[in-house]
């Protein structure tokens, strides 16, 4: 991966990033999307959850390789494209999607989530359990010019989440979006495909 490539494309695709509702927007199926590593073997999951019946009513997994190391601000190049793979083992049509990171709240406002939404055209949230960029302010997550880019939800178990905006929903929405999927601390559809992803690599051998 050409490093300087790569922050030129992210500021450039930062420009598309939609940081508004659709008219009428009212999800009901979101996706959560997770990946775990055995070195050069990537195990993708995806579970999709229901939030009328606040259930998981699907999943689907891959195995691919692994096309770029990891280097911290460009995980979208490594895993962007796996998670969109992903998606196209999914019966269903999620309305929107949960990232394992970040969203616009990022160095160059173009995180995880924001390569998957763009990438899809689709809702897109990042839920990252560590901050990557800006700096926390009660529960906001703010540039040094005080442009709030995030927010901090914190579980009743005491776990912190970092959500930001992936691609056209509100950081409103974003925030309510995943406090409604949110049981005993953990956000279910992630945590789900976290699980899957996991049993991936297990029954692999790797």
């Amino acid at each position: 991966m050409n490093i300087e490539k790569a922050i030129a494309l992210q500021r450039e695709l930062s420009g598309l990033v939609k940081c508004v509702d659709d008219p009428g927007f009212n999800p009901r199926f979101l996706c959560g999307l997770d990946v775990a590593y055995e070195t050069g073997t990537a195990f993708v999951a995806a579970a999709v959850w229901d939030a009328k019946f606040r259930s998981i009513v699907e999943t689907a997994n891959l195995v691919d390789k692994v096309a770029t190391e990891y280097v911290p601000g460009f995980l979208g190049f490594r895993e962007g494209p796996l998670l969109i793979a992903i998606t196209r083992r999914i019966r269903a049509k999620p309305d929107a999607f949960l990232i394992d990171g970040q969203g616009i709240a990022h160095p160059r406002g173009f995180g995880l989530a924001s390569h998957v939404g763009v990438a899809l055209e689709k809702p897109s949230i990042g839920v990252a359990k560590s901050r990557l960029y800006g700096r926390v302010e009660g529960d906001c997550i703010t540039t040094t010019d005080g442009r709030i880019i995030g927010r901090v939800l914190r579980s009743e178990a005491g776990k912190r989440y970092y959500v930001s905006v992936g691609h056209k929903v509100s950081l409103d929405t974003a925030l309510k979006l995943v406090q409604g999927c949110t049981i005993e601390g953990f956000v279910v559809p992630l945590r789900r495909a976290h699980l899957e992803s996991l049993l991936l690599k297990r029954n692999s051998g790797a």
